[in-house]
């Protein structure tokens, strides 16, 4: 007698794990090596081919994001912010944002499911530098607060944060959760947490 098995997904090191991160301020508007992100590549067994660094301020947040591949069409940054860090809500609430960066154009795709929602951040807003030589490329970007519903780090000491970059050939590069086992866009609660310091 035979039995027919359902493909079982792999379960990967990083699913049992809650990450906690500190976030740094920004000074000047200037990212400096503490603001570097932790790499989970090895733990989502993905190749690294980017460094991200993040930091905050009142006026909004910070990234620096190095891609050490040349920049093709179709190559993106995706970041994922929930300015509350709701854990307990299994949906996209109003405090989550989800940006797309293409070269040095910048929207917010946010897509909700209720009426929980707040309305999407003008572009204009949104500020993107590139540097695009031929063997790699960065991007330096900064969201204000106007864009970011409910981000208030004196009354609220952490945020919600996952990103996304994509290859228009080849691999994805996750933070800290992939999406080829969630989607990570309809699952604010397994964002990581990124305390304010």
């Amino acid at each position: 007698m035979e039995e027919n098995l359902d493909p079982i997904s792999p379960i990967l090191p990083i699913d049992f794990f809650n990450t906690q991160i500190d976030l740094h301020e920004v000074e000047k508007g200037e990212l400096k090596k503490k603001h570097l992100l932790p790499d989970f590549s090895d733990l989502l067994a993905e190749d690294h081919f980017a460094d991200v660094s993040m930091g905050w301020e009142q006026k909004g947040l910070h990234f620096a994001i190095e891609v050490h591949y040349p920049f093709a069409e179709g190559d993106g940054v995706e970041l994922f912010i929930d300015t509350r860090d709701l854990k307990t809500a299994g949906f996209v609430t109003r405090f989550c944002h989800h940006f797309l960066i293409e070269g040095t154009t910048a929207q917010e795709i946010t897509t909700f499911r209720t009426d929980d929602k707040h309305e999407l951040c003008n572009s204009s807003l949104i500020e993107v530098k590139g540097n695009f030589p031929k063997k790699n490329y960065s991007l330096h970007i900064f969201i204000p607060a106007e864009c970011l519903h409910g981000y208030d780090p004196t009354s609220f000491d952490r945020l919600g944060f996952a990103y996304r970059i994509n290859r228009d050939e080849g691999n994805r590069q996750h933070f800290s959760l992939s999406s080829d086992y969630f989607a990570i866009e309809k699952e604010p609660s397994l964002w990581s947490s990124l305390l304010f310091k």
